[in-house]
């Protein structure tokens, strides 16, 4: 199946030693001689573009007496499996990539609420800073699929819990400060 994703920047080895405990010497006395096993699953995103439309209220506008709107673009990254949002500052670079089916972990949630939940993100970043009514649509979407290490401890059983860990391999940093 051809996606288009993020390039993987990390290399097996970078995973494989944080996946061990790194420099943390609790995290490897405790994990760090179990067998790992490294697999590379793609996480589903998109990539939205929105068009903020800001309406002054009756007031300003008979002061003001302004015939055109202010207009933005903002461009914001969801998460499709947590349904969480984050502001992206430079445009993505991305590749097409074979992938087998089995390596994709594809969004449970519907189209209108990873969008609302983009829109409702952007809608708080502006608004403290503007004041006025705000208007948001979205203008473009794209989904683009992030690749992920997944660190498995220990053999698989059936029946029991596996406990792993998921390491970016993109080299992209999602920041949640608000």
């Amino acid at each position: 199946m051809k996606i288009e994703c993020f390039p993987v920047k990390m290399k097996e080895e970078e995973a494989l030693r944080i996946a061990q405990g790194g420099k943390n010497p609790v995290v490897r006395a405790l994990f760090g001689r179990k067998k790992i096993n490294l697999r590379i699953m793609y996480l589903e995103s998109r990539y939205i573009t929105y068009e903020m439309t800001f309406k002054d209220n009756i007031i300003v506008k008979t002061i003001k007496k302004k015939k055109e709107e202010d207009k933005q673009k903002i461009r914001v990254m969801v998460e499709a499996t947590t349904c969480s949002a984050s502001y992206v500052e430079d445009d993505i670079t991305t590749e097409v990539k074979d992938v087998e089916e089995n390596d994709i972990q594809p969004t449970y949630y519907e189209d209108k609420r990873l969008t609302d939940c983009g829109a409702i993100m952007a809608g708080r970043m502006v608004r403290r800073h503007v004041g006025r009514n705000l208007a948001i649509k979205p203008v473009e979407e794209r989904k683009v699929y992030r690749p992920f290490y997944i660190a498995i401890y220990g053999d698989m059983v059936e029946g029991t819990k596996a406990r792993y860990m998921p390491i970016a391999a993109d080299g992209n940093v999602v920041c949640r400060n608000f």
